[in-house]
Formats: C-alpha cells, structure tokens, sequence
C-alpha cells in the first residue's frame, strides 16, 4: 500500500505530502475506494485510484496530477484561454500533458496539427487504461502527433514555428524542474511565430505563492505582455490555482467582443470556459494581488 494512505476509522484516506514549494500545514484527505495501479517508471512514480468524490485520480510522486470529476476545469481553462486570445491558431505544441486532457481541447479547434512531447511514455500508457475519458480517443486523431520525448530538447529545434505552446507540466521537483527557467522560456519564445502565445500552469496560489511569484517573474523578464488567469479546482491542494498566458503581442488589446464572436461561432461543448470567464479569471482579490507586487 503506498504510503501516502492514512487509514481513519477503518476509511481509507489519499494524503498528498509533497506539494513542492508550499508554505501551508493544511492537507488535503480525498477518501479512496482502492488503489488501481501503482508502479515507477523510468522518471517517477505513477499511481491511480477510485475516489469516492473525484472517481478515478492520477498520482505522479505523491502529487495530484487530474481526476476524473474537475480535471475539465484544469484542461479547459489551460487550453481555451491562449486559443481565444489568439486570432488563428493552427500549429499547436503541448509539452507534457500526458493524461491527454489537453490535447483533447485542443482539437475542439480548427487547428492544422497539434504536436504532444511526453517525457514518460507510461503515463500516457496509465491514463489511456485506466483513465480513458479525459483523452476521450485524442491520441488516436490524425491531426495529433504524439512523441515521446524530452520537451526541452525538442523546444531547441524548433524557430518561429508555433502559434500556441501548452506547458502543461507536472511540479517542477521531478521531470519538470528544468521547464520553469528563464533559458527555457526564451527557448519557448524562439519557437513560437511572431504573434505566439504560451500558457503555463503556475502553481497555486494561496498553497504556492513563492513558486507563483517565480514563475511569473521569469516569464515577464522573456515576455512582454503576461497575464494571470485564477480558477478553483478542488484537487489541486483545495486552494485558488494559477494559469499564465504569455506572449510578446499585447494580450490586454484582445478585447471580450472578439472572443465571444470567435467562441460562437466555434459552438464548443464546454463545462467551464466561456468569455466571460476568460475576462473575469484575470481579476484577483487584493490580498492576493499583493502577491505580484512583493507585498504579500
């Protein structure tokens, strides 16, 4: 039994102990039905379970990576904000992701191709048996081009090519850690085209802020226009989590009616994002504005 199970009157709890970075003596206990899978691969240890409330649940090192029930909330909101902010995406790069629920809101869009640069094969494996309606078949669509791979490594190949990168990473303490740099993002920046937009999942904010604060500085010090987007998703250490869209067009200058036009005119199926979520996500409460301003 991995040793992130505390048992509480004979109920079974998951505990996540090694949130990176996190300032907080709060946990978070999610009851567990059983254990599905459990094994390491070549980067980390890869777990699953059924959950009373969240159904299935991935675990990457003890980390909560997605759950069957909010995983839409986290997919939605990392893809739909820098496809909206974009005037025509065609060429789309995710690195990491390999639940698959990204790229499967990726290809709600009239894009041309979407290349997916996993560094662990097995947990594309994992999530595609034991998790398979968050990909939804996405792996299997021939505009997707699945490699497994280092997404550093292939970022530095790559000049002036995408519209829109996807850092849809796991915590930066395992195979993530080089993919919050200054050096990786310029790197970033040299492969996406002249109007390219970046999203980045940031961290939360009220569990995480020195990490928050981190990566938006390094993002800012590579691209001039950034923009901070909030959403609650419950799984992710019970706190407000933080989306980064960065890029050096000027993102403030897209403005609500354009991204209602283009969002109907696409007549998506969503369960969270919307335009007027897009606008209002990027307001935060004072006390966590401070954040970005030192004061915090």
């Amino acid at each position: 039994m991995s040793c992130n199970i505390i048992n509480i009157s004979d109920k079974q709890y998951f505990l996540e102990t090694q949130v990176p970075i996190s300032s907080s003596k709060t946990k978070h206990l999610i009851q567990i039905k059983e254990l599905l899978y459990s094994g390491k691969s070549e980067y980390q240890k890869i777990e699953v379970y059924d959950t009373y409330d969240y159904g299935k649940m991935l675990i990457l090192d003890g980390i909560v990576q997605t759950s069957e029930k909010d995983e839409f909330i986290y997919h939605e909101n990392i893809c739909h904000l820098p496809m909206f902010y974009h005037k025509n995406p065609k060429k789309i790069l995710i690195i990491g992701g390999g639940d698959g629920g990204t790229l499967r809101e990726v290809l709600k869009h009239p894009i041309d191709k979407v290349v997916m640069v996993e560094i662990d094969k097995k947990v594309v494996e994992i999530s595609k048996k034991y998790l398979p309606t968050i990909s939804e078949k996405s792996f299997d669509n021939k505009k997707t081009n699945l490699i497994i791979g280092d997404g550093k490594e292939y970022i530095q190949k790559h000049k002036n090519f995408f519209d829109i990168i996807i850092l849809d990473l796991s915590d930066p303490d395992g195979p993530a850690e080089q993919l919050i740099t200054k050096e990786f993002y310029t790197n970033v920046k040299d492969a996406l085209n002249i109007n390219g937009i970046i999203s980045v999942q940031s961290e939360s904010l009220t569990e995480q802020p020195k990490l928050t604060i981190t990566i938006n500085k390094r993002l800012k010090q590579v691209f001039s226009s950034v923009k901070v987007h909030q959403a609650v998703i419950p799984t992710y250490q019970g706190g407000i989590f933080s989306l980064t869209v960065a890029s050096n067009t000027n993102l403030n200058k897209v403005t609500f009616e354009q991204v209602e036009e283009k969002y109907k005119n696409l007549n998506l199926e969503l369960k969270y994002y919307n335009p007027k979520i897009h606008f209002a996500s990027t307001i935060l409460p004072k006390y966590l504005e401070k954040i970005f301003k030192n004061i915090y």
